[in-house]
């Protein structure tokens, strides 16, 4: 895919070397991480005339107050600098293929719906798939276990017969602005350590040592594993609706992940936040 039309752009080699550190600079990436996400974020007064005028200042307040609440401890730091540098590559450099693009949901759907962002995929005949992210970088944490089994996790909205809700949702390769109902979501992530060795790479402007880091095959991996996971889930308890969805998601992951390794790019190994998944994915052996 060119650069022609995506949300990202290449610095030039020139730029690239002038930026070369040896180590991460966390503060430095950490603001470069925020200015990404704020400018490509959904804008939610862009709704407004699509909903109500209170609805959208009863958001912004819960917004507003989650903000002032919301974990500013290192993992918080380092989930950001991960989420930027998936949001940039995984479409700069193609992560989840070429016919896909990352869209970074609003601040309502990250806080409240726990999607930080979306990927869109082309799909036959210009038919459009999505599968909600949601990031996380340390093992062993509440909020990792509560995406998945907590009182509105991925756990619970199976149970209920749903998927996830991105009430701020706009694409402009679909031309539409609104709702966008049943969409899988999972969690991806990955050590803070690991992320510190993105982060430098990102700071460095290395873009092509980014287009084949093992992250992309992890994350994919990670995906892979949870819709598996959820589609069994969604068969055992009588949720069959929900299962295609899932399923189709479960394909074009598998065969994304067929195109990654025959390119010789393989994961990452012994993640314990991968680990950490692998271990809520047990909650869902049973009803």
């Amino acid at each position: 895919m060119s650069d022609e039309g995506k949300h990202f752009v290449y610095g030039s080699t020139a730029e690239e070397r002038q930026y070369e550190s040896t180590f991460l600079n966390v503060e430095e990436a950490h603001k470069r991480a925020q200015q990404a996400l704020s400018e490509y974020e959904i804008k939610p007064e862009t709704f407004v005339g699509l909903y109500d005028a209170k609805m959208l200042e009863r958001d912004a307040k819960e917004v507003g107050r989650l903000e002032g609440a919301f974990d500013k401890s290192p993992s918080k730091i380092y989930a950001d600098i991960l989420e930027a540098v998936v949001c940039e590559h995984g479409e700069l450099s193609e992560w989840f293929g070429p016919k896909s693009q990352v869209i970074k949901t609003a601040r309502f759907d990250d806080y409240i719906n726990k999607i930080d962002m979306v990927v869109e995929t082309e799909t036959v005949g210009q038919q459009f798939s999505h599968l909600a992210l949601g990031v996380d970088v340390t093992f062993g944490s509440r909020d990792l276990h509560e995406k998945f089994i907590g009182e509105k996790g991925i756990k619970a909205n199976i149970v209920s017969g749903k998927l996830a809700e991105i009430k701020y949702f706009h694409s402009d390769r679909q031309h539409f602005t609104g709702r966008n109902r049943r969409v899988p979501q999972v969690v991806i992530g990955v050590e803070i350590d690991k992320v510190k060795e993105l982060g430098l790479l990102w700071m460095n402007r290395r873009n092509k040592e980014l287009e084949i880091h093992p992250i992309q095959v992890t994350i994919l991996e990670e995906a892979a594993l949870q819709l598996e996971t959820f589609a069994e889930f969604a068969k055992n308890i009588g949720k069959p609706s929900l299962v295609p969805i899932l399923e189709l998601e479960l394909q074009k992951i598998k065969e994304l992940l067929a195109q990654k390794k025959a390119l010789g790019i393989k994961g990452l190994k012994n993640d314990m936040v991968f680990e950490e998944i692998k271990r809520n994915l047990l909650y869902f052996t049973n009803p």
